[in-house]
């Protein structure tokens, strides 16, 4: 549990104070950052630095939600089913507030509040919540007597709220690819065909997949990914099609981002843009709601209705509301309720919440072309780019390293379409993040280490340097899925030498036998095959061919965050694949929750809640992507060309043995 953090020097009892939410799955999180006096043009922090944090505990400190890491888990093991009680999340916010009461914070300082939040959630309002608003709203003592959870107990429809972590909606998944596949087929067999004619389109069994693929590529050109389980559109066609009376009376459906920022000030606040991204229902480039994807959601999947003339009131685009395209915007001011009970100033403003891996963006201080690398749970790449494209599956289908299906589809853009997704940037317009996730992260690594390194991180890393020393490149090539992966859909342990499948490195070798040589193989051949996975994927350009440049395509820098990013050994490895810069982000110096989501929420409070008029943005919104941070310094970890230009050299092997194991 997190208390209030006092940072040395102590705080200036004069200067504005800029708070940041950060609503994850297991923690309510507030952080605040302060001005310093002393302020440069050089400072990579804006001049800010941490004034105090504090946080709810969902499991420990809200024991009566009983939830497991912030979570319900439904039915039978295996259904899918995850979800978190709307109210939790409501009296977490209430109970924060009180622990910085208890703790003597200054509310009178705050100027300006923004927040981020687990991405994919999503709230449903009832007509209740309008009530609710309107008692924050009130001067009456009724009203500041009543806590948060009695004012909005009548507030929802759904009182378990789906979250990122639930994976029960893989038919509603296949049901919109399917329909955008039928409509994509329907346009390239005859103009003008529209989704008019989907009712009438037949496609026989063999054609099924065919036309799902077709649906993957359009779902993900027009809104940054294909369809996964744990995004809100899937989700919010589930409840259309197995609770429509409780759709029919939400009158409002919000992210946990936007559904913070709307309890803060007593009104529907809108979707931000970078959050909105990770629906499958907005358009990434008119950063509009897809009005084909939500009129095919509003009626459950029933294409036959989508012919009807007449709209109904309160259509799905009526429920989400405005998009916040600038992600910038002041939504309101905080309700008067909070400014009685706390003491907060009555101008207070807010800014529009955020998802939390854009707020991460947003505190590192990200330029396009640097990859954020999170080594934790799951490996994850966000890469600030201004494209969103999707090589097309003409480019590499026909290279000359396929040589059956299995391994053209790996080849192609396929592989990359099934493992990557696009965000809008949450204040860049014209940029965008592109997202790779992979299961077998550092929980891999570990069962690796405890394999082969008597579990112990040290002799890991010994033999990681060792292997790297004395083999170069490693001779061999593992593939470790102790879980199912993303891409390929896999599991289990695969090892390969030279080219060939082996059940453990070394066998023909008598002295490998149960020794270091061994150990080495496998944890060099686990690392080299994350990051090269890693590359692969991320690059803007990359393919079957091997690129002719050392470094990753689109990518200049790679700040290195999560729990192994002090590990200056893995780092280096990962500096040679990419053929980049390394920056750990994890330093001695650094300010008290540096580079977290919450932080980030804290400096777009800053950056856009000092200035302006509500439903206003700043004019200077472009301020964030206008210095490179100038952190590199001693912390940059330089990449050995020459082992970059080997790694290079075995992307199509590499593609090819990851083709077998499909």
């Amino acid at each position: 549990m997190e208390h209030g953090h006092s940072p040395k020097p102590p705080s200036i009892p004069t200067q504005p104070l800029f708070l940041g939410l950060d609503l994850s799955t297991q923690q309510l999180k507030v952080l605040v950052l302060e001005q310093r006096d002393n302020i440069t043009n050089n400072d990579d922090d804006d001049g800010l630095r941490t004034h105090s944090s504090f946080a709810i505990h969902l499991d420990s400190e809200l024991p009566h939600y009983r939830t497991q890491g912030g979570v319900h888990a439904h039915g039978q093991e295996g259904s899918g089913v995850v979800t978190a009680p709307v109210l939790m999340w409501v009296e977490a916010l209430e109970r924060v507030f009180e622990k910085m009461k208890g703790a003597g914070f200054p509310f009178h300082r705050v100027v300006s509040i923004s927040g981020a939040a687990q991405q994919h959630g999503s709230v449903y309002w009832s007509s209740g919540a309008t009530q609710a608003f309107e008692a924050l709203r009130g001067p009456s003592s009724e009203s500041l007597s009543s806590g948060l959870v009695e004012t909005f107990k009548d507030a929802f429809t759904v009182e378990e709220s789906p979250i990122w972590q639930d994976t029960s909606t893989m038919s509603q998944c296949e049901e919109m690819e399917v329909f955008l596949g039928k409509v994509e087929k329907l346009r390239r067999g005859r103009s003008g065909a529209t989704t008019t004619h989907v009712a009438d389109a037949t496609v026989g069994e063999e054609e099924t997949k065919e036309v799902r693929r077709l649906g993957q590529q359009r779902l993900a050109e027009l809104t940054g990914s294909r369809a996964y389980e744990r995004y809100t559109g899937s989700q919010i066609l589930k409840i259309v099609q197995k609770s429509p009376e409780v759709y029919r009376s939400t009158t409002r459906i919000s992210l946990v981002s936007s559904f913070l920022a709307s309890l803060l000030i007593a009104n529907y606040a809108a979707i931000d843009v970078a959050d909105g991204s990770g629906m499958n229902l907005l358009d990434i480039r008119t950063k509009t709601w897809d009005p084909a994807l939500t009129r095919f959601i509003d009626r459950g999947g029933r294409v036959e209705e989508l012919t009807t003339a007449a709209e109904v009131s309160n259509s799905l685009e009526d429920k989400l509301g405005e998009v916040d395209a600038s992600g910038t915007k002041i939504q309101g001011v905080l309700s008067s309720w909070f400014v009685s009970r706390y003491g907060f100033s009555s101008d207070v403003k807010v800014v529009t919440f955020t998802g939390d891996n854009p707020a991460t963006v947003m505190a590192l201080r990200a330029e396009r072309g640097d990859a954020m690398v999170s080594l934790g749970t799951s490996d994850t790449l966000l890469l600030y780019t201004d494209t969103h494209t999707f090589i097309s599956p003409s480019d590499n289908d026909n290279s000359a390293t396929a040589t059956d299906k299995g391994e053209q589809d790996a080849n192609s853009s396929v592989a990359k379409l099934l493992s990557v997704g696009y965000l809008c940037h949450p204040v860049d317009p014209n940029g965008y993040l592109m997202l790779y996730c992979a299961k077998n992260g550092s929980l891999a690594r570990e069962q690796v280490r405890d394999l082969y390194a008597n579990s112990n991180w040290d002799r890991f890393d010994q033999y990681l340097r060792e292997g790297m020393e004395e083999s170069g490149c490693g001779g061999g090539v593992g593939f470790y899925y102790f879980d199912r992966e993303i891409w390929p859909p896999v599991q289990g342990v695969y090892r390969f030498e030279n080219g060939v499948a082996v059940d453990e490195f070394g066998e023909q070798d008598a002295d490998a036998n149960g020794s270091a040589k061994r150990a080495a193989a496998n944890i060099v051949a686990i690392c080299e095959s994350q990051f090269l996975a890693m590359r692969i994927r991320s690059s803007q350009k990359e393919g079957a061919t091997p690129s002719s440049s050392l470094n990753s395509p689109g990518i200049s820098r790679i700040l290195a965050t999560g729990g192994a990013s002090s590990n200056r050994v893995l780092l280096q490895l990962l500096a040679n694949v990419f053929g980049v810069p390394v920056v750990s982000m994890s330093t001695d110096d650094q300010q008290p929750g540096a580079g977290s989501a919450a932080w980030g929420a804290a400096r777009k409070a800053y950056l856009y809640g000092c200035q302006g008029d509500v439903g206003g943005t700043r004019e200077d919104a472009d301020r964030d992507s206008g210095m490179r941070s100038n952190s590199e310094g001693n912390n940059a970890i330089l990449p050995d060309l020459a082992q970059t230009k080997k790694y290079v050299g075995r992307i199509s092997e590499f593609l090819r043995l990851e083709a077998s194991l499909l």
